[in-house]
């Protein structure tokens, strides 16, 4: 299954790959105003296959699989 590192996670709506490659929209952008950009990029591991296509077309190779 994909985990998100936050550390790499740029969390940006309009330049996240990963969100629009998701073939079962499990990738969503969450506004959030206690983070650093004011939001956060999730995984709905409900929705998620664990094909693997988040992680490969993450811009920021934040999201791995494990």
């Amino acid at each position: 299954m994909p985990v998100i590192l936050k550390e790499k996670c740029p969390a940006h709506a309009n330049i996240c790959k990963a969100i629009i490659a998701c073939p079962n929209h499990a990738v969503s952008y969450v506004e959030d105003d206690d983070e650093p950009l004011g939001g956060r990029i999730e995984i709905d591991h409900a929705k998620c296959t664990g094909c693997g296509t988040c992680a490969i077309e993450c811009c920021g190779m934040a999201i791995i699989m494990e």
